[in-house]
């Protein structure tokens, strides 16, 4: 691995040696919910710094849980990549619990609304579990630390920690219920239970990684997520520079949307804690611009880069239907500005020339979250990241970034 990207880098997690994240270039984070051939794990393994497995016990209605056995060997292929396993604080996945239409076991475990029907997910048609209940937290708890001690898996995932009631209540005319009150769940009361939650999958795994996914930039803030970081070694932020990105129209979120997520990176590398930022992206159908998608990755990482720590991971997540941002062979979302090499952070970004700017030892990137052309001032000689020479100065579109390597 010759061009080590300065993320690149040794830490300690709590309860791990010294890790190496990721491969050469960004350290990236993907997940896998099927079978891969060989060849495929030998590269996840040499590319990804954080790999999230879910084979939950039917799969896309064939089970999968035959491939957990993978992870000792896939470990065996490079040791420094993190290995999680997926589940859920209010669904049963990767657990043996029917979780469709109507419980069948341990009713008292699931949600119901106002009008006294179960709470199901309206994404995925899943029932909900309680976050509060001290039954479920404890299988929960335990489905996870018996698939850690079995397989060797480095950590756990755990999906949908909203610190509020948004996503329960989403789409949803009825709103979800307490059981230990017999009224609508607060925000706070959603939140004490969340922790409730994670605090018994810590008393199961110890030291073990735990990752919960709990939002989006604004909502970081908004929610006060960074409470879940008092017992969690990091957080997946879902939506990072935008939702469902669309590179072939304009538009997209405001400066101060856009900042927030930058800043609920820096937020995490001050707590020394792990941030997942996962950027949403429409999947590109053939026959479109190579060149608009390629333009906003390129603005993703240098965002990313922005506010990026040793202890920070970026998923490319490609939105189309029946692939949910997973890895599939053949069809993985590696844009090239995601090898690039700059070298240790000379600094934290800041503010210049009207654009947002960050200083590293090869390079620097630069990006204009306006809606408005933007022309920054050079001093020296630069290159793009794909080796085109850049004049001053640099003419920035709306919505744009760029990542230079210094000429030597």
């Amino acid at each position: 691995m010759k061009h080590l990207f300065f993320l690149v880098s040794l830490f300690i997690v709590p309860g791990f040696t010294a890790n190496t994240i990721g491969g050469d270039g960004i350290p990236l984070n993907v997940h896998v919910r099927t079978q891969l051939p060989d060849s495929d794990w030998q590269h996840i393994a040499a590319r990804y710094g954080m790999v999230v497995t879910m084979f939950a016990p039917r799969s896309g209605g064939k089970d999968l849980s035959a491939e957990n056995e993978r992870v000792k060997w896939i470990k065996s292929l490079n040791p420094h990549p993190i290995m999680l396993v997926y589940g859920g604080s209010i669904n049963a996945a990767n657990t043996h619990l029917p979780a469709w239409k109507k419980p069948t076991q341990h009713p008292d475990w699931f949600l119901k609304n106002e009008n006294g029907d179960w709470v199901g997910d309206f994404e995925y048609g899943s029932l909900h579990l309680d976050p509060g209940n001290s039954g479920w937290r404890e299988f929960r708890a335990k489905a996870y630390a018996d698939l850690i001690d079995r397989y060797g898996y480095d950590g756990v995932f755990v999906d949908l920690c909203q610190p509020d009631t948004h996503y329960v209540n989403y789409k949803k005319t009825s709103k979800t219920v307490n059981p230990k009150t017999g009224q609508a769940y607060t925000d706070a009361e959603w939140k004490e239970a969340i922790l409730g939650l994670l605090q018994a999958v810590r008393r199961q795994v110890g030291d073990k990684m735990i990752i919960a996914n709990t939002g989006r930039g604004g909502t970081y803030f908004k929610t006060g997520a960074a409470d879940l970081l008092t017992v969690v070694d990091g957080i997946q932020n879902e939506g990072f520079t935008g939702w469902t990105q669309d590179p072939t129209k304009p538009g997209g979120i405001t400066v101060d949307e856009w900042k927030q997520d930058v800043d609920a990176l820096v937020d995490c590398a001050k707590r020394d804690k792990i941030m997942v930022a996962v950027a949403n992206v429409r999947k590109r159908e053939e026959g479109e611009p190579v060149a608009a998608f390629d333009e906003r990755y390129r603005f993703i990482t240098a965002s990313f880069l922005l506010g990026a720590n040793a202890k920070s991971f970026l998923r490319y997540y490609a939105i189309a239907f029946g692939t949910p941002g997973i890895y599939l062979p053949g069809k993985e979302v590696m844009p090239e500005c995601a090898n690039v090499s700059l070298g240790e952070p000379r600094d934290t970004y800041a503010k210049k020339d009207g654009v947002y700017q960050r200083e590293f030892e090869r390079g620097k990137v630069i990006v204009n979250p306006t809606p408005r052309e933007m022309r920054v001032p050079l001093s020296g000689q630069w290159k793009t990241d794909t080796g085109s020479a850049v004049a001053s100065p640099l003419v920035l579109p709306p919505r744009t970034g760029a990542i230079l390597l210094k000429v030597e």
